[in-house]
């Protein structure tokens, strides 16, 4: 049993889907469970969901069934009070069995007729739970012994060996019975193993990691509609799109479209990682990441390939991707022309510095009073270091001029340090251009104008801009 903290209940996804015709049927009996109900619920890629709940019928059984057959996967009962589950398998077209066990050890005192595939699943959990204490007590010894190196050979040696074990009997599963839910689950819980690689140790490592990258899906099929209700493909997803790909939305972005074209013919599976991919990076706090966002929604959701979308929310989807693209890093930025307090206009392309930072603030912005001192002392620091604040008061009407000049001043702004500017009746379009929605908002710009960061904390503008600075020196050093 494993301890389940949460459940949610999931109507979305299966309002309007009908499955194969047949039907499911199965009776539970558990000792050691005084409770009248229990339910029945299910993996759902990071998530688990209620199915059904039923109550203790008069024969001892508690029976889940319907006409229709489930979706395939892994399925979990679970228990009251404390949420905690056994899991089951639905196959296809195995979906009728009987299981009796006790709720305090469901694994070793679990009994299953009418269906293979759990009495496989049930062998192969009961094989690993023998061995799993007496490798605990052999890794505890190891960490013991590790100045001892004829102990840690010997000890290692008897490790090496129940994992020779658990392989054998991993192959067992899936050479027996290929085509079982079991042997999936077994298959996609192994890491492919790469070849023998020659070289220097850093050319055997590179070549270890494009390997392991390009042959990571080998042992999951990923467009099996079995794997999305299941505990495994999620964490697989999850660990190639955030930790095994580099970190770069232009890598990211590669792979999510080797994912999605993978899962492409399992609909369910592809509609559930397209609206998480579009989630994910839309709540991203990472600066640069809202590329990715970016990304989903033009090559799939503008080109219509996410067709369940309704129209309104497709069309903001589209329109807040509009909004972001011409202001994401590597982008050049927009060009706009507004006025200082002599009404005289000043072009953002016109800055003549190695580097502009665009910092767009409001008179009555409880968080521009706290970001002021900060952007006085970057702006002191930086002024004698091709750094230019490029300060637009975001204030607009009649009143504008005054509450932005008065503002400034009470801030510290002073012309010295700072290219203050207004724009009372948005002429230049900056918010639409540069998404200005919330202040205080910081771009840092290079010589060409181009966005090489956003998005940044006032506090944090300092620190940022040494390591551009720094990055920048070392780029031009390799050009050279």
């Amino acid at each position: 049993m494993k301890g389940l903290s949460t459940f949610l209940i999931l109507a979305f996804f299966f309002s309007t889907q009908s499955y194969a015709k047949g039907g499911y049927n199965i009776r539970v009996k558990l000792e050691n469970y005084p409770e009248k109900e229990l339910v029945l619920g299910f993996h759902y890629g990071d998530k688990q969901y209620v199915k059904d709940t039923v109550e203790l019928g008069a024969d001892g059984y508690f029976t889940f069934k319907a006409d229709t057959l489930l979706p395939c996967g892994v399925y979990l009962l679970v228990l009251k009070p404390d949420n905690s589950f056994i899991q089951i398998l639905l196959p296809q077209e195995d979906q009728e069995f009987t299981i009796l066990t006790d709720a305090k050890d469901s694994v070793h005192k679990m009994t299953v007729k009418g269906s293979e595939d759990n009495a496989i699943f049930y062998e192969y959990l009961r094989f690993l739970g023998k061995l799993r204490p007496e490798a605990d007590t052999l890794r505890a010894q190891l960490s013991r012994v590790k100045g001892n190196l004829a102990d840690s050979i010997r000890i290692a040696g008897q490790l090496a060996d129940m994992d020779k074990q658990v392989k054998k009997y991993q192959a067992d599963v899936m050479g027996k019975f290929p085509g079982s839910l079991t042997s999936k689950i077994v298959r996609a819980a192994i890491d492919p193993e790469p070849p023998q690689f020659t070289g220097t140790a850093k050319e055997v490592q590179t070549q270890k990691y494009y390997w392991y990258r390009a042959h990571f899906f080998d042992n999951v099929d990923i467009s099996d509609p079995c794997m999305l209700r299941s505990p495994v493909i999620h964490s697989k997803i999850d660990q190639f799109v955030t930790k095994i790909i580099p970190q770069h939305p232009d890598s990211i972005n590669l792979a999510i479209d080797y994912v999605i074209a993978k899962m492409k013919p399992a609909k369910e599976t592809y509609k559930f990682y397209l609206i998480h991919f579009l989630n994910f990076y839309a709540k991203s706090n990472i600066v640069g990441f809202d590329a990715c966002y970016v990304h989903i929604a033009k090559e799939y959701y503008c080109k219509g390939q996410a067709d369940w979308t309704k129209k309104e929310d497709l069309e903001k989807i589209c329109d807040n991707a509009a909004r972001l693209e011409p202001i994401l890093i590597g982008r050049i930025a927009p060009n706009i022309t507004v006025k200082d307090n002599k009404n005289q206009p000043h072009s953002l392309w016109d800055i003549d510095s190695d580097y502009t930072v665009l910092f767009f603030w409001a008179p009555d912005c409880g968080h521009c009073k706290k970001a002021a001192p900060f952007m006085v002392e970057f702006a002191e620091k930086f002024k004698d270091r091709g750094v230019k604040v490029f300060a637009i008061c975001t204030a607009t009407g009649e009143k504008a001029a005054d509450e932005c000049w008065k503002g400034a001043e009470e801030k510290g702004f002073s012309d010295f340090l700072f290219l203050n500017t207004i724009d009372p009746n948005i002429q230049s379009r900056y918010k639409t251009l540069y998404d200005v929605r919330t202040t205080p908002q910081i771009f840092i710009l290079n010589r060409n104008h181009e966005i090489l960061m956003k998005r940044i904390g006032a506090e944090e503008l300092a620190k940022v801009m040494e390591q551009v600075m720094q990055f920048q020196a070392e780029k031009k050093k390799q050009r050279k």
